[in-house]
C-alpha cells in the first residue's frame, strides 16, 4: 500500500528528520540513520528540506537510482547494518524516498559509520538533531551488549573446559581468512578475553565462550540438551522412516561441529569445487552455498537454551533446516540489509572466520538468489509461538526426478551408497571388505561402476598408491581441510 507524505507537514521531531536530495544520495544521512538506530529508531524523508517555519516538498530526480545507491551502500557503511525500509512515493508529479530506520536490539549498538569508529562515528538522535555518542552513552551500551543470552556466565565453567585443539583450529581457519591477523598471536586467555568470552574476573566462561571453544565433555554437561540431528529420511514426508546408517546426531563446539557437518553434507551432495587463494576450497556451486549459509545461520542464531536440539532433515526431494529460535528479523525484510542478532557474542567469530557477514546480507546473496540463478525457491516457516525456524530447499532439477515418488530415486540412491561407502572408508578398507559392506559380488563392475569414479573425484584415495596392485592395498576417505 502506498504511503502518505501528509504526515511530513509538521516539523522534524525525535522520529523524523528532512534531507534535501536532488538526484544523489545526501552526504550526512548516515549520521541520522546511526541516530535513529541507537535511539528509537525513525523515518528519513529524502526531497523534503525544512526552512525555517515551511516544510518544503522539493522532491528528487532519478528516485530509484538513489535508493538502488543507498542499499549498495548502507551493506558496508556500518559496524553492524541496521535494519531499514526505503521506499519511493509519487505525491503531486513529484517523487520521494521514504527511508524508515528500525531501533537496534542492545547487543547490536553502538551502530555507528565503520570508518570513523565508535566515538566519532557514533550518534543519538536529541529532539530534532542528531548528536555525537558521549563515552557515558558508549560505556552504557557495551555494557548492554553483553546482557545478551549468549553472554552469560557460566560460574562452574572455567578456562581449563576450553578444548585447545579448537583455539587452534580456530587460529589455522582465521589466518586462512585474513592475512597478518593480529590475534592468532594472542595467548589462549587474551584471545578469549578479546572475544569477551570470560567472566569480568577471567576465571569462568561465558555460554559463547562453551558453545564456540569448549571441550565435547563440558558442553555436554553444561548445556545437556544442545545437539544437532542430521536425519536421512526415506522418503519425501517426516516419518519415523528413517535411515540408522545415515543418521547421525553431533555434539561438541560450534567451530568443529560446522566442519563435521559440513562433510556429511557433502557425502549428499557431491558438486564439484575449486581451489582459492590459499589454496582454501571455494565453492562454485550456488546450491551447497546457500546450505552452508543456512548452516551458519543456524549455528549463530539459535536458541541455545531451547529444549530441542536442532535438526537437518534430508529427504529425497528437499533438505529442511530446523532451528530452535524464531527468526528476529521479519522475514519480509530478508532481502532488505541488515541482521537482528540473538547471540552477540557467538556472531563475530562467525563474522572474522568469513563464515557469516556483518552486513546481514547473506541470506539475500545465497539463498534468495537461488531462485535468480534458476533453482527451486527456498521457503521458510517463522514460528514466534514455537519459538522455531524452517528453512526448506528443495532439490535442484539434476539431483532428482521431475516426478516426486515415495521410492528413492536413482540420483538419491547412488548418493547415499557413496555417503555410505565415505563413511565405511574413515578407516582403511580393502576391495573385498567394501563389496562385502555394499552386499556386491561382481568386481570387474564394481571397480568400473563405483570405486574408479570415486577415486576420480578424490573422495577416496589408495593407501599404498606406489604399487596399486599390491594385495595389501586399501582405501581411504580423504579427509577435508
Amino acid at each position: 500500500m502506498k504511503r502518505s507524505l501528509a504526515f511530513l507537514n509538521r516539523f522534524e521531531t525525535t522520529k523524523i528528520e528532512y534531507k534535501q536530495a536532488n538526484d544523489a544520495l545526501p552526504q550526512d544521512i548516515w549520521k541520522g540513520i546511526s541516530a535513529f538506530a541507537n535511539t528509537k529508531g525513525g523515518v528519513i524523508a529524502l526531497g523534503i528540506k525544512q526552512e525555517k517555519e515551511k516544510v518544503i516538498k522539493q522532491g528528487v530526480r532519478n528516485p530509484q537510482k538513489i535508493v538502488d545507491d543507498f542499499v549498495s551502500t548502507i551493506s558496508g557503511k556500518f559496524n553492524f547494518c541496521p535494519v531499514v525500509k526505503p521506499e519511493i512515493i509519487k505525491e503531486k508529479n513529484k517523487y520521494f524516498v521514504r527511508i524508515q530506520i528500525e531501533e537496534a536490539l542492545r547487543y547490536e549498538k553502538p551502530i555507528y559509520i565503520k570508518d570513523a569508529g565508535p566515538s566519532k562515528g557514533g550518534y543519538k538522535r536529541v529532539g530534532s538533531v542528531d548528536q555525537k555518542l558521549t563515552d557515558k552513552d558508549l560505556q552504557r551500551f557495551f555494557q548492554e551488549r553483553l546482557s545478551s543470552p549468549d553472554a552469560q556466565t557460566l560460574k562452574d565453567a572455567k578456562v581449563s573446559d576450553v578444548d585447545k585443539q579448537t583455539l587452534s583450529i580456530y587460529r589455522n581457519l582465521r589466518s586462512l581468512q585474513k592475512e597478518g591477523a593480529k590475534d592468532v598471536l594472542l595467548k589462549n586467555k587474551d584471545l578469549l578475553k578479546a572475544y569477551n568470552l570470560l567472566s569480568h574476573n577471567g576465571k569462568h566462561l561465558t555460554v559463547a565462550g562453551l558453545l564456540l571453544f569448549g571441550k565435547i565433555n563440558a558442553v555436554k554437561r553444561f548445556i545437556p540438551h544442545f545437539r544437532i540431528d542430521v536425519i536421512r529420511i526415506k522418503g519425501t514426508e517426516w516419518s519415523k522412516d528413517k535411515d540408522p546408517f545415515l543418521s547421525q546426531d553431533f555434539q561438541g563446539n560450534l567451530i568443529s561441529l560446522r566442519s563435521r557437518i559440513l562433510d556429511t553434507l557433502d557425502k549428499f551432495f557431491l558438486t564439484p569445487f575449486k581451489l582459492g587463494k590459499n589454496l582454501t576450497r571455494v565453492e562454485s556451486d550456488p546450491f551447497k552455498k546457500a546450505l552452508r549459509e543456512a548452516l551458519s545461520n543456524l549455528l549463530m542464531h539459535q536458541n541455545y537454551f531451547h529444549p530441542s536440539p536442532c535438526q537437518i532433515r534430508i529427504y529425497n526431494n528437499k533438505i529442511e533446516f530446523y532451528n530452535p529460535g524464531y527468526s528476529l528479523k521479519d522475514p519480509e525484510t530478508f532481502e532488505i540489509p541488515g541482521s537482528e542478532l540473538r547471540n552477540s557474542l557467538i556472531a563475530p567469530v562467525f563474522y572474522d572466520l568469513g563464515w557469516a557477514e556483518t552486513k546481514g546480507t547473506g541470506f539475500k546473496t545465497e539463498i534468495l538468489a537461488l531462485k535468480k540463478l534458476g533453482f527451486p525457491e527456498a521457503r521458510w516457516i517463522n514460528d514466534e509461538k514455537n519459538d522455531t525456524f524452517t528453512i526448506l530447499f528443495p532439490y535442484p532439477a539434476d539431483q532428482i526426478t521431475p516426478q516426486v515418488t515415495p521410492q528413492v530415486t536413482p540420483q538419491v540412491e547412488e548418493r547415499d551408497r557413496i555417503a555410505k561407502i565415505l563413511t565405511f572408508c574413515e578407516n582403511p578398507r580393502s576391495l573385498k571388505e567394501m563389496m562385502s559392506f555394499l552386499g556386491l559380488k561382481d568386481r570387474r563392475n564394481f571397480i568400473e561402476q563405483i570405486l574408479n569414479p570415486i577415486l576420480e573425484q578424490k573422495y577416496i584415495e589408495k593407501t599404498i598408491p606406489d604399487k596399486p596392485r599390491s594385495r595389501f592395498q586399501k582405501y581411504v576417505t580423504i579427509k577435508k581441510r
